[in-house]
């Protein structure tokens, strides 16, 4: 069997990811150590101001009471319904992190209501598990007892409902204690039935669950946003899963990207690492080349440890600033394409950012190959993973491949390159190397702020001459209509035909489509007459493109071009 094949059939037996909220797939802000509420206002006036897209800001363990769970330091944070919902006006989403970890102190609801419960976990002799977390002395919910899973997505519930928050962020949760070293924990789970042994790594799977429970019960409508540290076999079901405290090193910017890779490969797409690593001090030129490949990550937050430097984006100059706006920028716009892969992902389990051996598994180069990557079958990913380099090596598999420059200024033409080769790419550090493969069809939408603001009926298809298709998908990026039939699929198929390009497209299932808009942008073709449906049509040329506009109605459309001078 196929990469793809094996896939399909262990996420056939494991579960396959919902589709996610669209703006789950925006760029998030995150610091332990936004530490008030004015270092929160701060940093959303920042983003806006600075015209940085971004769809979430981030709370830490900061914002609690004494590091209690679903507590507010009303101190720190006297106002926090109204904080978020000022947040929400300038349409950022506010994420919340929740720890297992449940401060014992019977003066305290969730500890008092879990406890009176009988919700913990439990030492073999009955007596309940207490372990050192960040409150001091915790006890530990029982997730493996569906009645303490019950129990606590009530208190998610009711936590979404109080107080307006996007998404939840579960930490701590393989489970982790500071005080506990030596031979495996004497606790057992479900109630006393289960060992720690055997329920230690499913506790983080089964935490995530009983928070996709309360979001769902909070909004039975909605898609739940989760991020994990600890998860298992499954947990692609509920949460999306980050890469834990990373350090600000290349060799961890480098070690992001097989570390991501394989966690596709094993059935866990919505994966990221934290950019420009979370603990210790970074600096402008890591944070630019992290940023540049965060923008391609499936889950891309900028996250930071307390006492370390800053490393928003604005935080080491205009020239580092106007690079991670760049590429941020750029994620953004290709927005479509990402959503379209995790459509796929939902439908199939394949992995959003693929090793090159998933597309060309004859090719013996791309076993071992992991410092590029694919982002779906027609986009080549080179970052810069060292400092102080303004070229890396590249291997181009088999196929004729194109520089994509989208950012930036635009430069003259570069002739396709014939694969399989290894080329050496320029790569100042305003750029990071990107490819485009014969025949792609990529999706963008405009530079937008937030996803509340994409123009989304306003889609850009960027295409290549070659052999190619693309299914694209449409739904509310909300709810969850679409598996009430609610989406629109468009089916475009591009394929040579001597010295002219043809690209058909049909409806592909779900609503039937209104007219609707495209621009269609080729690339690397010489100027001449465009037909549409056999009929001469209207075209300008921008710089090295040819730009047509089509209304997509529903039914069969043919465009031609001619692929040399006439």
């Amino acid at each position: 069997p196929t990469l793809p094949d094996v896939l399909r059939q262990y996420t056939g037996l494991t579960g396959r990811m919902t589709l996610p909220a669209l703006w789950t797939l925006g760029y998030h802000q995150c610091r332990w150590g936004y530490a008030t509420e004015a270092d929160i206002r701060r940093v959303a006036a920042e983003l806006r101001g600075r015209n940085i897209p971004a769809d979430a800001v981030w709370f830490d363990i900061d914002y609690m009471r004494g590091f209690r769970v679903f507590t507010w330091d009303d101190k720190q944070f006297p106002r926090p319904a109204a904080l978020i919902a000022d947040l929400a006006a300038d349409s950022l989403r506010a994420v919340t992190i929740v720890d297992p970890g449940v401060k014992v102190d019977p003066g305290y609801d969730v500890y008092a209501e879990g406890r009176a419960g009988d919700h913990f976990v439990k030492h073999s002799d009955g007596r309940e598990y207490n372990g050192s977390v960040w409150p001091g002395r915790s006890a530990f919910p029982d997730f493996h007892h569906p009645a303490a899973r019950q129990w606590w997505a009530g208190r998610v519930r009711r936590w979404l409902g109080d107080h307006g928050i996007g998404g939840l962020w579960i930490d701590m949760n393989e489970p982790a204690a500071t005080d506990l070293t030596g031979p495996i924990a004497d606790a057992r789970h479900d109630g006393g039935a289960l060992p720690h042994a055997a329920a230690r790594n499913t506790y983080g799977l089964q935490m995530a669950r009983a928070t996709f429970d309360g979001m769902l019960a909070h909004n039975p409508d909605s898609r739940p946003f989760i991020l994990t540290r600890a998860a298992y076999s499954g947990a692609q079901t509920v949460t999306a899963l980050w890469g834990g405290d990373n350090s600000a090193q290349w060799e961890h910017l480098a070690a992001s990207l097989p570390l991501l890779m394989n966690l596709g490969l094993s059935g866990m797409p919505f994966v990221g690492v934290d950019i420009g690593g979370f603990g210790g001090d970074t600096h402008g030129e890591l944070l630019a080349r992290w940023t540049q490949a965060g923008a391609f990550y499936p889950f891309c937050r900028n996250h930071a440890h307390t006492g370390t430097n800053a490393h928003e984006p604005w935080a080491f100059g205009p020239q580092i600033e106007a690079i991670c706006r760049r590429y941020i920028g750029l994620r953004y716009q290709l927005l479509p394409t990402l959503y379209n892969l995790f459509h796929q992902a939902s439908q199939t389990g394949a992995p959003i950012m693929r090793p090159l051996v998933w597309h060309y598994p004859r090719d013996p180069r791309t076993f071992n190959l992991n410092d590029q990557f694919m982002l779906g079958p027609d986009l080549l990913v080179a970052p810069v993973l060292a400092p102080g380099l303004t070229a890396r090596a590249v291997y181009l598999p088999k196929g004729r491949w194109y520089r994509w420059r989208p950012t930036g200024t635009p430069s003259a033409t570069q002739p396709a390159v014939e694969g399989p080769t290894h080329i050496i790419a320029d790569a100042p550090l305003h750029e990071l190397p990107l490819f485009a493969r014969a025949g792609a069809i990529i999706p963008m939408w405009p530079l937008a702020q937030h996803t509340a603001a994409i123009r989304r009926a306003d889609v850009r298809l960027h295409i290549w001459p070659g052999n190619g298709q693309l299914d694209f998908y449409e739904d509310d990026g909300e709810t969850r209509a679409y598996q009430r039939g609610e989406y629109r699929a468009t089916g475009w198929r591009l394929t040579l035909h001597g010295d002219r390009l043809r690209l058909v497209t049909r409806p592909g299932g779900g609503l039937p489509s209104g007219p609707s808009p495209v621009t269609l942008v080729f690339h690397h073709l010489p100027d001449g007459p465009v037909t549409l449906d056999a009929a001469p049509v209207h075209h300008r040329r921008l710089r090295d493109t040819t730009v047509v506009k089509l209304i997509t109605d529903g039914n069969r459309h043919i465009v031609e071009l001619p692929t040399e001078n006439t």
